[in-house]
């Protein structure tokens, strides 16, 4: 099992804010990765195996997002030793919360939460609390959607950025 690293401010494993688009290449080669560009009309934004890294005009990397989907592997996600994709969402939001304040006026609150000092964020595709179990709309299905809703109670992605990133979109 592959542990990866969240470093705020700094990388999300061996990807590293600040690295070249060629360092990034040199990485995925020497992991057996693909590197895929999902968005066509955009060479700012690259997939890297379970990465995905945005340049800036330099080619130099800004943002670093990591999915807990696993595929054919099993990975391992600690910040400040909590394991992220296996800590409930409302949890980890918390305990980070602490330490440094998530911003509160985020359209997505819920789904997304932005913690801007350490430049980290955290998504998820639906909101799942553990008092929805108890709702006759999750009571009504069956095992299979009851276990995907229940996925929802955890993120599905972290991302670091650079300073100003997120400040960049409003």
């Amino acid at each position: 099992m592959e542990t990866i690293i969240v470093e705020p401010r700094k990388g999300i494993g061996q990807i590293t804010l600040g690295m070249t688009r060629e360092e990034v290449r040199k990485y995925a080669e020497a992991k057996g990765v693909r590197l895929f560009n999902p968005r066509k009309d955009s060479t700012a934004v690259q997939s890297v195996g379970d990465f995905k890294v945005e340049y800036d005009s330099e080619d130099r990397v800004i943002f670093i997002e990591l999915s807990s989907f696993k595929g054919d592997h099993d990975i391992t996600c600690l910040l400040m030793d909590i394991n992220v994709f296996e800590t409930k969402a409302e949890d980890l939001v918390e305990r980070i919360d602490k330490i440094s304040p998530y911003d509160r006026n985020d359209w997505e609150l819920g789904f997304s939460y932005t913690f801007h000092e350490l430049g980290l964020a955290f998504w998820r595709p639906n909101v799942f609390r553990d008092e929805d179990m108890q709702q006759e709309w999750f009571l009504s299905h069956d095992k299979e959607e009851q276990e995907s809703y229940l996925r929802d109670q955890y993120f599905r992605t972290v991302a670091i950025a650079v300073d100003g990133y997120w400040n960049k979109s409003k």
